[in-house]
């Protein structure tokens, strides 16, 4: 992963969700997706107030602190669709404190106030693991998109995003 792409992603990620909430879920296009929403409840007109995560990869899950989630993604417990959506269940409304790339591929940790951690693997050899966006269906201006190969992309508006 690009040093330079991955800071930029991280610095976009870290605007988009830090102070938002867990909000909901949806199934996703096919039966390996998922699509969670996350809120700004805020005042602030600098907020998002919307914002997407769709993981496309099998391999996520929600850890009680970080130290729990296994080092490699091949040891992690592949989920069924309703122990995925019991998990989400379980952080419904948590507030986002802190959202981290892993160092080599952009595994994605989003740090819950509560300490725990929903992880999304972000490695595939062919396909995007994940894209998290602002707005409904697509229309938003911020989109980060873990690409094949351990690619991280952004696409973000200059005026509230200087660092890339």
């Amino acid at each position: 992963m690009n040093i330079e792409d991955k800071l930029c992603a991280e610095v976009a990620l870290k605007q988009m969700f830090i102070g938002s909430v867990v909000d909901g879920i949806k199934f996703g296009h096919g039966p390996g997706s998922t699509l969670f929403f996350f809120m700004h409840y805020s005042d602030n007109p600098l907020d998002f107030d919307f914002i997407w995560l769709n993981i496309e990869d099998p391999i996520w899950g929600v850890y009680d602190s970080p130290d729990k989630i296994p080092k490699y993604p091949d040891d992690m417990i592949r989920l069924t669709e309703e122990e995925g959506f019991f998990s989400i269940f379980n952080i419904r409304r948590e507030k986002v404190i802190d959202v981290k790339l892993g160092e080599i591929s952009p595994h994605l940790y989003i740090t819950l106030k509560s300490g725990k951690v929903l992880f999304v693997n972000g490695y595939h050899q062919k396909y995007e693991s994940w894209q998290a966006s602002d707005g409904i269906h697509e229309s938003g201006e911020w989109l980060i998109v873990a690409g094949p190969a351990n690619r991280i992309a952004s696409w973000t508006p200059n005026p509230r995003n200087n660092n890339c």
